[in-house]
């Protein structure tokens, strides 16, 4: 019966914990950082203010956690786009349109989570950054290593075009000039055909040539 109990405490702190993280995305997402406080989260819950802080240490950390969340959630619909059938450039594609999509559905939040990671200086949100770059480098580069296999791509290092890859199309998804959809397919054009074998390369402006002309 002890061990049944104690089971049913981790049931219900995990529970708290996924409620205060809920609380704290709905709360940075409008006001940002600055202007979010435990005691609003806490509130939001309904908890008391320092109930928050067993299960964080305090505001930071609950916000490197939503921005933890946040980047796994990328990663697990990227993961999705490039698991459908395809060839390589195909799929990479698909995980381009995926990351407009996903930019799309939490624009407020990643423009605030994106604006404000830069407040807190700490090792954490490096750490973070770090796990978020090595894991979208890891899907690309898997999707490059098939393309190479399966003779759509050219011969290249799969980790180093992997990450000039996500690099590049990081820095677009963060820019505010252009809106993100209309820049990527001048995004592929560009760096994914740079992949494709000379005859690939070929077939695919002529492909696109012959579509403007039936425009």
């Amino acid at each position: 019966m002890a061990g049944s109990a104690h089971a049913g405490a981790v049931v219900a702190d995990s529970g708290t914990r996924e409620r205060i993280v809920a609380a704290a995305c709905r709360r940075f997402a409008p006001f940002g950082y600055r202007r979010t406080g435990v005691a609003e989260i806490a509130r939001d819950v309904g908890l008391a203010a320092g109930t928050v802080y067993r299960y964080f240490p305090g505001k930071e950390e609950v916000f490197l956690e939503v921005v933890r969340r946040v980047n796994d959630a990328w990663v697990t619909a990227g993961r999705a786009a490039l698991a459908e059938p395809g060839t390589a450039p195909e799929r990479l594609r698909r995980l381009g349109q995926a990351s407009v999509q996903f930019n799309q559905d939490n624009a407020l939040l990643l423009a605030i989570l994106r604006r404000d990671t830069e407040i807190v200086c700490a090792p954490l949100a490096e750490q973070i950054y770090d796990e978020f770059v090595r894991a979208n480098v890891a899907m690309i580069s898997e999707v490059i290593r098939d393309g190479i296999a399966e003779g759509t791509f050219r011969s290249v290092d799969p980790e180093r075009a992997a990450f000039i890859l996500f690099s590049a199309g990081n820095v677009l998804s963060m820019q505010s000039h252009y809106p993100y959809f209309q820049l990527l397919p001048v995004f592929e054009e560009i760096l994914y055909e740079g992949l494709l074998v000379r005859q690939e390369r070929s077939g695919a402006r002529a492909r696109r040539v012959k579509g403007r002309a039936r425009r």
